[in-house]
């Protein structure tokens, strides 16, 4: 082997002519396997799902001379969508525009979730125990005007004057699909002066926290049928002063009840009728305790209830009350209560009601009449 000038070229030896043309044979062979083979490995390094497309050519004007090797040029190709198939973009341009009062998730807005969507009044009062009815009385009515696809609330205000105490009651009501409802109310029941001579403190309070559930079985108040709207319900009474309740004579702080009431409105004659049973062993609806050392067991009390809805004052209710009480102790016998009201609907969101009660005698002290007034709010 022998190196000539100072670019370091080597030089082959001589061959033979014939050695010089098989060299040449073996380049064309070589050439003939050697393009398939560099396009696989193209094909290898960028597949299909990159979206690239390799060729390989050879450029005319680079062709390699016999005994040369021939150029592979990658060429990327721009992925082209199928017939029918469109792009992210142009999805996302055909969409419509969300209603900005709109969840896009679900479509709720607060007027499907409550729609309103029931007749003026069939929602009822808000009685003492926080349920809808009347003022002392619980009707078979749903709290709130939510249709059978929606919900409805209500929160009330209450305030009733006695001779000898003073209730305040606050309260909310939600009704769901005209179906069920639930309850919440608390009673802040105080002595005033009386509390003194009871042996309690002046001016002692009780307070009666009491949770419901009402379901509407069949029927409805509107039903043009003489069927009436029937519903059963429950109530969990809880007393916040064991100590004092079981020093009344009181057998228990806490109390349940259950009950099953039947309202109607004819509307032709502007007439509405409520009547309730209902089983409880509450004292004064439980804000003396339950139960005590004359009777500690359930029996049955009635409830009822007339309202008279006159044409030419529309959203005006006139009626009466009644209800019935247990007698559990001797210490503090109970009357049955009786009241005369007037409520008046000024729309769906607002009713006002103002009533006379004469609840009897309550622990001890005769003759407990006076004022009731109630603000109830809801949709």
């Amino acid at each position: 082997m022998i190196f000539q000038g100072r670019q370091g070229r080597m030089a082959l030896p001589p061959v033979s002519q014939k050695g010089r043309a098989v060299r040449v044979r073996l380049l064309q062979v070589w050439k003939t396997l050697s393009g398939p083979a560099l396009t696989g490995v193209a094909l290898l390094m960028f597949p299909h799902p990159l979206r690239a497309q390799t060729s390989a050519t050879v450029a005319p004007s680079s062709r390699a001379p016999a005994g040369g090797t021939p150029r592979v040029t990658l060429a990327p190709v721009t992925a082209q969508p199928a017939a029918g198939a469109t792009t992210d973009a142009q999805t996302a341009a055909e969409k419509p525009e969300a209603d900005p009062g709109t969840d896009p998730q679900t479509g709720l807005t607060f007027d499907k979730i409550f729609d309103g969507q029931r007749t003026l009044g069939t929602s009822g009062l808000s009685s003492l125990e926080g349920s809808s009815g009347g003022g002392i009385a619980s009707w078979a009515t749903i709290g709130g005007y939510g249709s059978k696809k929606s919900m409805g609330m209500a929160f009330h205000y209450s305030y009733v004057s006695l001779t000898n105490y003073t209730d305040q009651n606050v309260g909310a009501v939600m009704g769901f699909y005209d179906r069920v409802e639930i309850s919440y109310s608390h009673n802040f029941f105080r002595t005033g002066s009386t509390g003194r001579k009871l042996g309690i403190g002046h001016g002692y309070q009780f307070d009666l926290d009491t949770g419901g559930i009402k379901v509407r079985l069949f029927g409805h108040v509107l039903d043009k049928t003489l069927l009436p709207q029937v519903a059963v319900g429950a109530m969990y009474k809880h007393d916040g002063d064991s100590r004092v309740i079981h020093a009344v004579g009181s057998k228990h702080a806490d109390g349940a009840d259950v009950y099953i009431a039947a309202t109607k409105l004819f509307p032709k004659i502007g007439l509405l009728v409520d009547t309730t049973m209902r089983l409880t062993k509450g004292n004064q609806w439980g804000i003396l305790g339950f139960g005590g050392d004359r009777n500690d067991n359930y029996y049955p009390q009635f409830e009822g209830s007339l309202g008279y809805l006159p044409s030419f004052i529309p959203g005006l209710v006139v009626g009466v009350e009644y209800r019935t009480k247990p007698r559990n102790q001797n210490f503090t016998p109970e009357s049955n209560w009786f009241d005369v009201y007037a409520s008046y609907f000024v729309n769906k969101h607002l009713n006002i009601t103002a009533a006379y009660v004469s609840l009897g005698t309550i622990a001890t002290y005769r003759n407990q009449t006076g004022a009731y007034v109630s603000l109830q709010t809801g949709f």
